[in-house]
């Protein structure tokens, strides 16, 4: 018996110089990357370069995996429910993410997820076609809006996003009705602006900066709280006279669960990528470097907290 004991005793401890051995050893593997949208969207195009940088400080690959659908929820609770050692992270959309929980439509909650660092906040704006002759500035939208209730459309991508929501806290403050256009993606917002089958659309600045430049739309104002360097023309609603701030970041998390020392490995792995040189320069040939935003762990996880929040609010008061 007293054999037995001894024998179990040292398989005990035994694994746990193993198991210790292992996370000393991290990484031994590549690093599974969870997009929860479609290749070819803006959070893959930035998931995909940061992880072409991230090879300069880690010893494996960033791999990226797409589990589109739901608007991110699939791949939002494929992450929150993956084993936590480490080799699963995944890019977490908000306000996408907290809306599906605070609506009930998820099984994760945020404490589900351990907020690694955010990347990018691109700021919502409301966007008219160049041609558009009723209305060219918020206020005269405004006004038009109160003069013909119920005419105008706006294109979004639908309940719990944050161009919805961003139309829901502008009605409600501006005392005026449109009709919500949902779209299940940028590209159906545009294309249904362009083609005149809606009157504006809500979208982030990311989305509409080629056809701004190109002279096809016009940003009327920004959804952010003071007005951007990339375009200091364009007010912002709050200065206009209307409190609604908008945005979509997108972050990288990890589940809940995952050691520390792993965590702060990753961190200082991301940070590195964000302050690269040649990362910083690829950026700027596309509009990724407009929404740069890098924020540490802490401030990504107040930033999520603050959030949900307002999301709480809002969902108590339009509930989607």
């Amino acid at each position: 018996m007293k054999k037995l004991a001894l024998f179990l005793v040292l398989v005990f401890v035994f694994s746990l110089f193993v198991s210790g051995l292992a996370f000393a050893k991290y990484p031994v593997k590549p690093v599974k990357v969870i997009v929860a949208f479609k290749a070819g969207g803006g959070t893959d195009t930035a998931a995909r370069v940061i992880a072409k940088f991230a090879k300069k400080y880690f010893p494996k690959p960033f791999v990226i995996v797409n589990k589109p659908g739901a608007g991110g929820q699939i791949g939002f609770e494929a992450l929150a429910f993956s084993k936590p050692d480490g080799y699963t992270i995944g890019f977490i959309n908000t306000p996408h993410i907290i809306s599906h929980y605070v609506s009930g439509k998820a099984k994760y909650k945020l404490t589900d997820f351990k907020p690694i660092c955010n990347v990018v906040t691109d700021p919502g704006v409301l966007a008219i076609r160049s041609d558009e002759t009723r209305f060219t500035t918020l206020k005269g939208l405004v006004t038009y809006a109160r003069l013909h209730p119920g005419e105008l459309s706006a294109a979004t991508t639908g309940p719990g996003g944050d161009d919805s929501i961003a139309l829901l806290l502008f009605m409600k403050q501006a005392g005026i009705k449109v009709k919500d256009v949902p779209f299940s993606g940028s590209s159906g917002e545009k294309a249904a602006l362009l083609g005149k089958h809606v009157d504006f659309a809500m979208v982030n600045v990311s989305q509409v900066w080629s056809l701004a430049k190109e002279g096809k739309v016009k940003m009327v104002a920004v959804m952010a709280e003071k007005r951007l360097k990339a375009l200091p023309k364009v007010p912002t609603f709050k200065e206009l006279g209307y409190n609604v701030i908008s945005d979509s970041s997108r972050g990288i998390a990890a589940p809940a669960g995952v050691p520390d020392a792993i965590i702060d490995q990753l961190k200082e792995v991301f940070a590195k990528v964000i302050k690269d040189p040649e990362f910083i320069e690829q950026a700027k040939k596309s509009n990724l470097y407009i929404i740069l935003n890098y924020m540490d762990s802490e401030q990504f996880a107040k930033y999520l907290n603050d959030l949900q929040k307002r999301i709480e609010e809002l969902y108590k008061e339009n509930p989607w």
